[in-house]
């Protein structure tokens, strides 16, 4: 997936769900700790990385393939077949990924509550299926049913759990830990440190699945696809539990505050909350989600419009700090203003 860079790096991003907080203290201690080291591969510490990653999930270190963001691993799970199904609206990786490496491309739609609107046994017929739960960019859970149900009988079953941190505790240990390997051979689960361990700048993902399957795909990677900057952030962020835990706590306190924000604000026909650390917002009537993201974006403040993602006249905006909310709060008032025209007092006649 390629994205086009607007504003740099500068004004209000809410706009790629990134962490508003920071990165753990000690991974970005363990990277300059490390920066001498630059000359060299990352031999070993690439098995360093794998076999903590592999404890964290409960696996063995033969069932775990880092890969380079979650770009790398969609290629590696679609190396392995000649269809790709993906939901629709979804993250466009999936689909983008897929047309560029020649695979026939199949959308799942969603019906009007946000459910795929395919019977399982219609995606059982070879081909990997590639699901997001939560799904971006609803922020919505699929019913457990379905995705059991699909995920049993697909091929191969990429579940990608990058927004799963974000859940609230009583769903969040039956996403981030939803079926055993043993039982599903084709499932490949990815795990992201883009977002929950706020490390999106160095681009590092987990694929999880049998010893038998990630043996299958270690030989079609590229030569150390995950360079030791990213290794040693994560090894950091590894040892700092309690920032990760920090990070999840202030999103799920946040999060109904956006959602509260939003939905009374007068550009806004409604906000939903979801189970990641955006929300999502439906602009009023008559009103165009692509000008609001204009006009935002006009005053160095950024959102994402959903509808190159399939849902048009969605907003979804990042869960950021109290002072974040107040300015996207005031920003939408300045550009809702200036498109009202003043009223005038009637002329005596």
């Amino acid at each position: 997936m390629q994205s086009t860079v607007h504003g740099g790096t500068s004004g209000l991003r809410l706009d790629w769900n990134e962490c508003a907080t920071g990165p753990s203290p000690a991974a970005v201690a363990r990277v300059v700790a490390n920066a001498a080291d630059l000359h060299r591969y990352p031999r070993g510490l690439l098995g360093e990385v794998t076999e903590a990653v592999a404890r964290e999930n409960g696996v063995e270190a033969e069932s775990v393939l880092l890969t380079n963001g979650v770009d790398e691993a969609v290629d590696l799970a679609l190396s392995l077949v000649d269809t790709a199904y993906f939901v629709s609206p979804g993250f466009d990786a999936y689909l983008d990924r897929a047309l560029v490496l020649g695979r026939t491309a199949r959308a799942i739609p969603l019906d009007e509550h946000w459910e795929p609107a395919v019977a399982p046994a219609e995606l059982t017929r070879g081909g990997a299926l590639f699901l997001a739960q939560p799904h971006n960019p609803t922020g919505h859970l699929f019913r457990s049913e379905w995705v059991d149900a699909v995920v049993a009988g697909a091929e191969v079953a990429f579940l990608d759990t990058t927004y799963a941190d974000f859940a609230a505790p009583d769903v969040r240990s039956a996403l981030t830990d939803p079926y055993p390997l043993g039982t599903h051979p084709g499932l490949l689960l990815f795990r992201s440190f883009s977002k929950s361990h706020g490390l999106a700048g160095v681009r590092l993902g987990a694929l999880i699945g049998t010893p038998e399957l990630i043996s299958r795909l270690r030989p079609r990677q590229r030569f150390h696809s995950v360079n030791s900057i990213a290794l040693h952030a994560l090894a950091g962020s590894l040892e700092d539990p309690a920032h990760r835990l920090r990070l999840c706590a202030q999103v799920l306190a946040d999060r109904p505050r956006y959602v509260e924000a939003l939905g009374s604000h007068p550009v806004f026909a409604e906000a939903r909350d979801t189970h990641t650390n955006f929300v999502v917002a439906r602009c009023r009537d008559g009103l165009s989600s692509a000008d609001v993201v204009r006009r935002l974006g006009d005053r160095d403040v950024w959102v994402k419009d959903c509808g190159p993602l399939g849902l048009p006249g969605w907003l979804r905006i990042s869960v950021g700090t109290h002072d974040d909310l107040d300015r996207l709060i005031h920003e939408l008032s300045a550009i809702d203003s200036a498109r009202t025209p003043p009223r005038t007092a009637p002329q005596r006649v």
